[in-house]
């Protein structure tokens, strides 16, 4: 039984208190690999409200798929440099990341080791990790901020698969499949009727 993410993450946190800060690479080496899928949820945070500020889910989704690509393929658990060796500022700790604490507690009451054996095996990690890839670009669609929950159905998929893979949650982890199939023919009807309603305004105006 390994170490409950939440716990290692407010012990990092009392640690680097001080004005020196912490990267979110140091974050993701002093979590053990584990804090790879702790940005995961950091990006995705800001989407799950119905509808959220456009343009956003373009910019972070594109990153949620550079993250597990790099897990996908066996790839250090690294961010480029440029944003992954930034100070993580003090006012983002106490707000960002001590708000991820309580969120962490939350799920791990519903989220823990269990039936984990095939989880760990090398092909159902990169498996998982090619998942997120998929939700991640499902993220990065521009679609308008109306329908909603065209932003907050894949960021609460990428939750679910994100933390069930990190927790080895081999029963939890197809509560996550289930809510991408979900996504997918939801985001799919939205796609068809915004191609109809473009279509049909389209003609109209040639009409006139």
């Amino acid at each position: 039984m390994h170490e409950p993410l939440s716990q290692k993450l407010a012990q990092i946190i009392r640690q680097h208190d001080g004005p020196e800060g912490i990267t979110l690479n140091q974050l993701m080496e002093r979590t053990e690999g584990r804090g790879f899928f702790l940005v995961i949820i950091l990006l995705v945070l800001p989407f799950l409200v119905p509808v959220s500020i456009p343009g956003t889910s373009t910019v972070l989704g594109l990153s949620v798929v550079l993250l597990t690509l790099r897990l996908a393929f066996g790839q250090s658990a690294r961010l480029p440099k440029f944003i992954g060796g930034r100070k993580i500022s003090p006012a983002f700790r106490e707000k960002i990341l001590g708000g991820s604490v309580k969120f962490l507690r939350f799920v791990e009451k519903l989220i823990k080791p269990r039936k984990t054996r095939w989880l760990a095996a090398p092909w159902a990690v990169s498996a998982n990790a090619l998942l997120m890839t998929y939700l991640g670009c499902l993220l990065a669609l521009p679609f308008p901020p109306l329908p909603p929950f065209t932003n907050s159905l894949p960021a609460y998929s990428l939750i679910l698969v994100a933390v069930s893979t990190m927790e080895e949650d081999g029963v939890m982890i197809w509560a996550g499949y289930a809510a991408t199939i979900a996504t997918t023919i939801y985001l799919f009807f939205v796609a068809e009727g915004l191609q109809f309603i473009f279509v049909k305004a389209y003609h109209w105006f040639q009409h006139f």
